[in-house]
């Protein structure tokens, strides 16, 4: 992030104690009261500054639209992240996406995410056969690498060479792995062996092609 002159780190402080205060952001005339200005448009000119620098963005159409950049308005103090390689891809539809090593690319995620989990890694989802549990395709899938699961978990499995992401059912004589969506043309994966379960699935998190600036929980809806 670039350096800020001394009004922007004044207003960035106003906007931070407010957040801890009240739990909500300034509007523009509590930012101008409580720096001692004149003109809304100081105000205006120095969010638009620090926007630019990386340090807010503010939401369009709302009254009280701004936001801290790796901040938690909610608890008032700074989000503490983890980077995480993004190991592969997984095949959400069928079983014809391989796993790909890519380790140049990384993702911030919040460190309370991964608290107490057992080797935490992100992974990309393709295909839209789990949208229904909120995993939609070129969605980031945070995983925890386990063998330990639960019926009704969704879990990464390994078939042969070939990943896949669905919800686990186990049976006296098979492994079901269930896909989650309302198309017909999702069908479930039925086994008995040569399968591996590697990972369960923590939460997801929206694609590139989503503005959205937090994770979405995966439904319980079992």
């Amino acid at each position: 992030m670039q350096t800020l002159e001394g009004r922007e780190q004044k207003i960035l402080s106003i906007i931070k104690a407010y957040f801890i205060d009240y739990g909500i952001s300034p509007t523009l005339e509590q930012i101008r009261s409580r720096l001692e200005v004149k003109s809304i448009n100081t105000i205006t000119r120095n969010l638009k500054s620090l926007e630019h620098k990386g340090y807010i963005f503010r939401r369009r159409h709302a009254k009280r639209n701004i936001e801290i950049v790796g901040f938690d308005q909610k608890k008032g103090k700074t989000v503490s992240t983890v980077s995480l390689p993004i190991i592969a891809s997984v095949g959400c539809d069928d079983l014809s996406i391989y796993t790909r090593e890519s380790h140049d690319e990384l993702l911030e995620v919040d460190s309370e995410l991964i608290e107490g989990k057992n080797n935490p890694v992100v992974i990309r989802a393709i295909g839209d056969s789990m949208n229904d549990a909120g995993i939609n395709n070129g969605d980031y899938v945070l995983i925890e690498q386990t063998e330990n699961v639960n019926d009704n978990d969704r879990v990464v499995a390994i078939i042969d060479d070939m990943v896949t992401v669905k919800k686990l059912q186990r049976t006296e004589k098979a492994t079901i792995l269930w896909p989650e969506s309302k198309d017909s043309k999702y069908k479930p994966i039925v086994l008995r062996s040569n399968f591996k379960i590697t990972g369960k699935v923590i939460c997801t998190i929206p694609g590139n092609n989503v503005n959205v600036s937090e994770v979405v929980p995966i439904k319980e809806d079992y």
